[in-house]
């Protein structure tokens, strides 16, 4: 079994940088951040300063794509750092025009 390099993208789908902002929604919790990539499968945001939720907390998130769409999606949380925040979607999404 070999083992892929390092720099690999292991990735199950494309990300595109994309910038909008996200409304993270938890219960009665909500955190705003800043989208930084998407894909069909998943995105990741800054990390908000007050930042509470655990790995596999299901949230669902809203994009505000601009002042007239709001893209909504079922998301849970995959991954955190100081600074990001990667989620993954419960179903597969359409990427963002």
């Amino acid at each position: 079994m070999s083992v892929p390099p390092q720099d690999e993208e292991r990735r199950r789908a494309p990300r595109v940088d994309f910038e909008c902002v996200v409304m993270i929604a938890h219960g009665t919790e909500g955190f705003v951040a800043r989208m930084e990539n998407v894909s069909a499968v998943g995105c990741c945001t800054s990390r908000p300063e007050d930042w509470s939720l655990n790995i596999q907390d299901e949230v669902r998130l809203y994009l505000l794509i601009d002042l007239r769409h709001v893209f909504s999606a079922p998301a849970r949380v995959a991954w955190t750092s100081d600074r990001f925040v990667g989620f993954e979607y419960l179903e597969p999404q359409p990427l963002p025009a």
